[in-house]
C-alpha cells in the first residue's frame, strides 16, 4: 500500500482549512513541489487554504492535512498510511500528525534536493556535490541506511545534481551529476547493485551541461520499465530540441531518446500517470503529456 493512496477519512480538519474547496483545481492553479503517486494520487500544497490536499484527476481533492501549526511552509512531504505527514523544511524534518499537530522533529545534515517512497520508507536524497542518500522508516522517521559519504560543510552544492526514483521491485535509481545513467542501490541494504548505461541513435549519451542549472526531475513509468528525466535543451548539445526535452530510458533496450514536450525549459517534471508524463509550469498548473 502506498503512503499517498492509504490515507484513510480519519483526518480532522482545523477551522483555518476550509471544506474540500472544488473550486481549487491543481491543473489550473498547483505551484510547489509534489510528486504523483502508484495510484495516480498526490499531495499538493494549497497556500492559501493552509493545507496539503490529496488530488486525483478522477475524483478531485479527498483528504486534507492541515499545515497550520508549522513554523515555516512545508518544501516536500510524504504522507503514511494512517494519515500523517512528514515534512521536510530547509534542514528540518518533521512529523505532522493528521490532527494538525506538529510532532517528532530530527535535524538533516543538508537541504533536501529529492525524496522518493515506497510502502514502508522514504528516501532523501541531499543537496550535495556528491550523492548522499538516507533511507528513513515511514512510521518513525528513523534512518535506516546512508549512501555517500555525509556532507561536510564544504560538500554542499548550490545546484541540485542528484535525483532519485524507486521501482516496482524496490530499487532504487539515482542519477548524478552530468551523467545520463542510472545508479541502482537496493532498497533493503543501501548498497549499490549495478549501473544501467544507455546509447542514443546508437551513440554513447552526451554529458549534462548543467552550468548553473539543477537537474531535472526523474520518474519511473511503472509496468513499462522507463524512467523519464526533464531536461531543458540548454542542458543538451545544440540541435537537440528547446523548451523542456524528456529523456526516455528504457531499461529493456538500453535505448535513450529525447522527446520533446513544447513546455518552458522553466518546467518541472511531477510525475507520470497512466500514460503521460505530468509537467507543472513555472507560473503554476499542470499539463499532461503523452508517452510515446
Amino acid at each position: 500500500m502506498n503512503p499517498a493512496s492509504a490515507l484513510t477519512a480519519a483526518f480532522v480538519l482545523l477551522a483555518a482549512v476550509p471544506a474540500f474547496g472544488q473550486d481549487w483545481d491543481p491543473v489550473k492553479s498547483a505551484t510547489g513541489w509534489a510528486s504523483f503517486d502508484r495510484d495516480g494520487s498526490c499531495v499538493f500544497l494549497d497556500p492559501a487554504a493552509r493545507a496539503l490536499r490529496v488530488w486525483s484527476r478522477d475524483t478531485g481533492t479527498t483528504e486534507m492535512l492541515a499545515v497550520s501549526r508549522l513554523d515555516a511552509p512545508p518544501e516536500k512531504w510524504v504522507l503514511d498510511p494512517a494519515g500523517n505527514a512528514w515534512i521536510v523544511t530547509s534542514t528540518t524534518l518533521q512529523r505532522l500528525e493528521k490532527t494538525g499537530k506538529a510532532g517528532t522533529s530530527y535535524s538533516l545534515p543538508a537541504e533536501v534536493a529529492d525524496l522518493a517512497w515506497d510502502a514502508r520508507s522514504f528516501v532523501l536524497c541531499y543537496r550535495t556535490k556528491e550523492p548522499y542518500l538516507e533511507r528513513r522508516d515511514l512510521k518513525g522517521g528513523a534512518v535506516m541506511w546512508t549512501y555517500g559519504i555525509k556532507p561536510s560543510k564544504g560538500g554542499l552544492a548550490a545546484q541540485v545534481r542528484h535525483r532519485v526514483a524507486i521501482r516496482e521491485d524496490g530499487k532504487v535509481l539515482l542519477t548524478s551529476g552530468e551523467s545520463l545513467r542510472l545508479d541502482l542501490l537496493d532498497i533493503e541494504k543501501g548498497t549499490r547493485t549495478g549501473t544501467e548505461d544507455f546509447t542514443v541513435k546508437g551513440k554513447p549519451l552526451p554529458l549534462l551541461a548543467l552550468a548553473d542549472g539543477d537537474r531535472g526531475g526523474l520518474a519511473w513509468w511503472m509496468n513499462n520499465n522507463v524512467a523519464l528525466m526533464a531536461v531543458p535543451a540548454y542542458q543538451l548539445p545544440p540541435g537537440e530540441g528547446k523548451g523542456l526535452m524528456l529523456a526516455r530510458l528504457d531499461l529493456t533496450t538500453h535505448d535513450l531518446l529525447f522527446l520533446p514536450t513544447g513546455a518552458d525549459e522553466k518546467a518541472v517534471l511531477v510525475g507520470i500517470l497512466d500514460n503521460s508524463a505530468v509537467l507543472r509550469g513555472p507560473a503554476g498548473g499542470l499539463t499532461f503529456v503523452p508517452i510515446p
